[in-house]
């Protein structure tokens, strides 16, 4: 078997690429054929077409996903590839085994086993792990025959929407076979669209990260000295070409715990394009590439210093020798500079000035990168943020280490395809979408600021361990992330279309709202449970703690699982801070039902108030007393100044006279307009009438606060009015009857038998 059996990427047309990518299989048909099609499944496609008509049908979700990603290694640029999906690659004498996708080249294969479902669900893919492992190393053999015995050959096992287990990924990687999820292949067919087959050197960095690269030069002329701070660094020039093979960017938008703390977004194609004609006009850069080159444990890098050169610097000039192999040169600033020479027209030996430090940690790297993009408008704010918080990861700091714990915290769980919150949260540059409505900063200010999860702060310091606490950031990260994500998973299953619909039209249980509601509410069961079951939190596992904690969370899931259209409406037009804290009375009550020892603080007030007791004194309160007094008085004041005949016309704001006229005709009535005035209106017409209204509606001890301020206890007036006239939206609190009464006694002494 050699390369005739594969296709030459030369004699493969992007046409056939683009359709190999497409989710649909395209047919010209005759029109009369049209009908017949439809009822198989097809769909007319408009063309210009005269005497046939074009017509479409979605591939099988498995077939899909394989052309994906014979497409994905296509526009990568390798030289061969399979021409279908009934290539066979024979291992033994006569004995072959079908391959899915095939791409290689001399310097490199890749032998691709693709598995798809067609909803995102858990797999169990032993059997099929356990045949590829058996034939990997034959496989291999077969591969270099094909090429050369130098050939790298890399095996990926790639799924599309399914849950790999634990094991599965644990024998996948002892074995050295790359697992790639649907979100590896986005990642990959994003940075192909931006960078061509330059992409191919990100990918190589993935899979043969620490590998020689064969024949690259890899001596340059260079200085070598310290920054203050007391880390290497050497100040070269190289070709463009040779460090895009040696170096690799982690992307914060890749969806993997590896790239978690990122600090790199996504390169834009635009900018590319334009930095590469720039390149074409003669165009240069003098501002160097910032890189930090990774060696294993303390090892040196070469450095032959120079002879006989005699200088006045505390650095050092030589030819330093850059390593030779994959991924060894991570790029902190500068990839739209240096990708930019990989879409340039000229084969040219352009060189670039390269920073390069070495062994340089992970916080520092990503500290240079703010300090050099803080100022730029196209690094997004969120992205900063997001980077800023990983920087206190571990610090001595508590406050500081314990707000990047709860950043990286959801960072990871939003990572990892096996939990619910699987590319749920915005933390950065992604687009908002019905599923993925969560942010970051909302689950923190009023989800996990609120909670006890990771003890009491006073100042900097930590004064007492929380429930999640273990001996270090790194083990209460494991553990709270487990103990979460095990929460939110019976929260998931037990409500499985209300956390599908995300923020669209009948959801809420996945929206900021009901994400923070629940984690305020497992915090707490979380107090209950060692406060009267006596649970030690100290001594156990997140998994352990969350299998306590589950069923205080079924009465909560049945609760939401019975709400009708208005109930769920009204729970997601809750918003502002104070809204969490609604929903959390709505989730301890029905708790407190099926447990009745389970009695948070403040809710059996809550429970005397949601029965409705204070609706109907209250609405007594304030239609038949309150909303007239005011009426009758303001009438009363606007005719004795301005007369009867005048009052409306001159007294009343022209919008208002508006708005009451227009309630009288859709009442269908023949009352006056002013008898549609409400407590919405007397807010604008004592504020026009300050002088003849003024004294009469401040309340005692306002009198030398602003206009304003003076008639805030209208508004809440307001507010309550809006309680009491449609109780079925909300009931009416004791302190807000209370209120009442006494906006009732002040009134009544104010405005009755006053001049």
């Amino acid at each position: 078997m050699g390369l005739d059996v594969l296709k030459n990427i030369e004699s493969i047309s992007s046409k056939s690429i683009n359709l190999k990518k497409s989710p649909y299989i395209f047919q010209t048909v005759k029109p009369n054929k049209k009908e017949e099609f439809e009822n198989e499944g097809w769909e007319y496609v408009p063309s210009k077409l005269k005497k046939s008509i074009r017509i479409r049908k979605h591939k099988p979700h498995d077939i899909y996903f394989e052309d994906r990603i014979w497409a994905l290694l296509a526009k990568m640029k390798f030289e061969y590839l399979n021409e279908d999906r009934n290539f066979k690659l024979e291992y033994q004498d006569g004995l072959k085994k079908q391959i899915d996708v095939f791409a290689g080249e001399e310097e490199a294969a890749l032998v691709v086993e693709c598995k798809s479902t067609e909803k995102r669900r858990l797999v169990n893919y032993q059997k099929d792990i356990n045949e590829f492992i058996g034939l990997k190393e034959k496989l291999r053999v077969a591969v270099k025959k094909i090429h050369t015995n130098n050939t790298k050959v890399a095996f990926i096992f790639a799924t599309n929407n399914a849950i790999v287990n634990e094991n599965d990924r644990k024998r996948l990687n002892l074995e050295n076979i790359f697992h790639f999820t649907q979100d590896d292949i986005e990642y990959f067919e994003d940075l192909t669209d931006h960078l061509g087959s330059a992409a191919k050197y990100q990918l190589f960095g993935k899979l043969f990260s620490g590998q020689k690269i064969p024949q690259l030069k890899n001596r340059v002329p260079a200085i070598k000295g310290k920054v203050a701070a007391g880390y290497t660094f050497y100040s070269f020039s190289m070709e463009p070409k040779f460090l895009l093979k040696i170096g690799y960017i982690l992307h914060r938008s890749k969806t993997d715990t590896e790239t978690a703390t990122a600090y790199q977004r996504l390169v834009k194609k635009t900018r590319l394009s334009k930095i590469g004609k720039y390149i074409d006009k003669g165009g240069y850069f003098p501002n160097s590439i910032i890189i930090n080159i990774q060696t294993k444990g303390k090892k040196e890098i070469k450095f032959d210093l120079a002879g006989n050169v005699k200088h006045d610097s505390d650095t050092s000039l030589g030819v330093m020798h850059l390593p030779k192999t994959y991924r060894s040169a991570f790029i902190i600033d500068g990839q739209h500079r240096l990708y930019g020479y990989s879409v340039t027209k000229l084969d040219s030996h352009h060189t670039i000035p390269v920073v390069a430090f070495h062994n340089l940690p992970h916080e520092e790297q990503a500290r240079i990168f703010v300090d050099i993009n803080h100022t730029q408008k196209s690094v997004p704010a969120n992205l900063l943020n997001s980077i800023m918080a990983d920087f206190h990861w571990g610090s001595d700091n508590d406050r500081l280490a314990i707000s990047a714990l709860k950043t990286r915290l959801f960072t990871i769980l939003n990572s990892d395809d096996s939990s619910p919150f699987y590319k749920r949260i915005i933390l950065s540059i992604e687009r908002q979408t019905k599923k993925r409505c969560l942010t970051l900063k909302t689950i923190r200010d009023w989800g996990l600021t609120k909670v006890d999860f990771f003890g009491t702060l006073k100042g900097d310091k930590l004064v007492k361990t929380g429930y999640l606490t273990d001996v270090d950031y790194d083990r209460t990260l494991s553990k709270s992330s487990s103990f979460i994500k095990k929460c939110f998973l019976k929260i998931q299953n037990g409500l499985e279309n209300q956390w599908e619909k995300g923020n669209d039209e009948g959801g809420f249980i996945a929206m900021n709202i009901g994400v923070t509601a629940t984690l305020r509410i497992i915090d707490n069961i979380m107090e209950f449970l060692v406060k009267f079951k006596s649970i030690k939190p100290e001594k156990m596992s997140g998994e352990e703690l969350a299998d306590v904690v589950k069923p205080y969370l079924e009465p909560v899931i049945e609760f939401i699982d019975n709400l009708d259209s208005e109930g769920i409406k009204k729970l997601r037009s809750l918003f502002g801070s104070g809204a969490t804290e609604k929903v959390l009375r709505e989730f301890q009550y029905p708790i407190h039902k099926d447990f009745e020892e389970f009695n948070p603080e403040g809710l059996e007030q809550w429970m005397k108030e949601h029965s409705g007791v204070f609706n109907k004194p209250s609405y007594d309160l304030g239609h038949n007393h309150i909303e007239p007094l005011i009426d009758n008085f303001i009438k009363s004041k606007l005719k004795d100044q301005l007369g009867k005949k005048f009052w409306w016309i001159q007294g009343i704001p022209k919008p208002i006279q508006k708005d009451c006229s227009d309630k009288r005709i859709d009442a269908g009535t023949g009352e006056p307009d002013w008898h549609f005035l409400n407590t919405i209106h007397y807010h604008s017409i004592i504020d026009k009438h300050w002088g003849i209204l003024g004294e009469y509606f401040t309340p005692p001890g306002m009198e030398n606060e602003k206009k304003s301020r003076k008639l805030d206890w209208l508004k809440k007036f307001n507010l309550i009015r809006q309680k009491y006239s449609h109780p079925q939206r909300e009931n009416t609190t004791e302190e807000e009857y209370t209120f009442l009464k006494e906006l009732n006694d002040w009134l009544r002494n104010k405005l009755i038998h006053k001049p």
